[in-house]
């Protein structure tokens, strides 16, 4: 069996080397993502060398422990959800290097297991450095889906993602302040009432807090984009 997932790694460099772009690698090199290798090769690119291979469990583990960036990605297409259980997927969040490689995780795999909501919480909560982030990306492709929350999951998405956003008292990571705006603008699309849970939440951080240029603006521009999207 490893021999088998060996060939067909062999076979995935060659697709990858003739589809390489130097210059997509070195502008990315030169904005600090660094890996031992990036082909630079566009995602409609890899989606198509995905598409070659049939989903496997130890083809998806090998190439996802590769500081490769095409392999990683690949990773996340090529991983069946079946026998992925949720400490794993956790193990995954821990070794994500940078922001591109969370956002594949959440669209291409996570968004699709069974515990993906129990994922959602479980990340929330974590200390890895992308563990937030890749909560607020998994509740964003969700949304995306058309996905709601309730109860527990509900109140706890609001209020982290509040938190992330808005909050000058918590110093959010920047990737992750980005992915809490787009997973609220996403759950605000959904429906009027999610939109006004949303814009409440922002409205109650606009008056706990003295210095709220930044918060109106954000509050501003979702409640635009929530009218936009009625």
């Amino acid at each position: 069996m490893m021999e088998n997932s060996q060939e067909e790694i062999r076979t995935i460099r060659n697709q990858l080397r003739l589809a390489m772009n130097g210059v997509v690698s070195a502008s990315m090199r030169e904005k600090g993502v660094v890996y031992k290798l990036n082909f630079g090769v566009s995602y409609p690119e890899i989606q198509s060398i995905a598409r070659s291979h049939k989903p496997a469990t130890e083809l998806a583990e090998a190439l996802w422990k590769e500081d490769i960036r095409e392999f990683k990605i690949l990773a996340t297409l090529l991983r069946p959800v079946e026998s992925f259980p949720i400490e794993e997927a956790k193990r995954w969040v821990r070794e994500i290097p940078y922001l591109e490689i969370a956002e594949h995780c959440a669209r291409n795999l996570f968004v699709r297991l069974p515990y993906r909501k129990e994922l959602s919480l479980d990340l929330i909560s974590g200390e890895s450095p992308f563990a937030r982030t890749e909560a607020f990306l998994l509740w964003a492709n969700m949304f995306k889906q058309g996905e709601e929350l309730s109860g527990h999951s509900l109140e706890v998405f609001l209020e982290e993602s509040s938190r992330s956003a808005t909050w000058k008292s918590y110093e959010a990571a920047m990737n992750e302040r980005f992915a809490a705006l787009q997973a609220m603008r996403l759950y605000g699309r959904l429906s009027d009432s999610n939109a006004r849970r949303i814009l409440e939440r922002i409205k109650d951080s606009l008056n706990s807090q003295e210095d709220s240029a930044d918060l109106q603006e954000i509050y501003n521009d979702l409640k635009f984009e929530f009218d936009y999207y009625k």
